[in-house]
């Protein structure tokens, strides 16, 4: 795979009713649009960033994220660092409200 997930953070950008899924899946298809409409080669580690964003947006329990901080829930504005856990999950971190 190259570059290992746990190496690779993706800030979130979440506030104004945009909760830590909307950020994510709004993350997502920005990268995908440039990847599909650049002329440039990508990046080495962008297609890392497209796998913990995928596997984020697939395995976690968002109702539950959005329950337990209101950052999380898009009431605050507020940035997330979003990376791979030490067990090999994503992990979502606010770092700053």
């Amino acid at each position: 795979m190259g570059i290992r997930l746990n190496n690779v953070e993706i800030e979130l950008i979440l506030g104004q009713g945009c909760c830590i899924e909307c950020a994510a899946k709004r993350e997502y298809n920005r990268r995908m649009a440039h990847i599909m409409t650049s002329d440039v080669t990508t990046e080495p580690d962008d297609e890392t960033k497209m796998e913990l964003l995928l596997d984020f947006l697939e395995t976690a329990d968002f109702a539950a994220l959005r329950a337990s901080d209101e950052s999380l829930a898009g009431m605050r504005d507020s940035r997330c660092l979003l990376r791979m856990s030490d067990d090999g999950k994503p992990h979502v971190t606010v770092i700053e409200r």
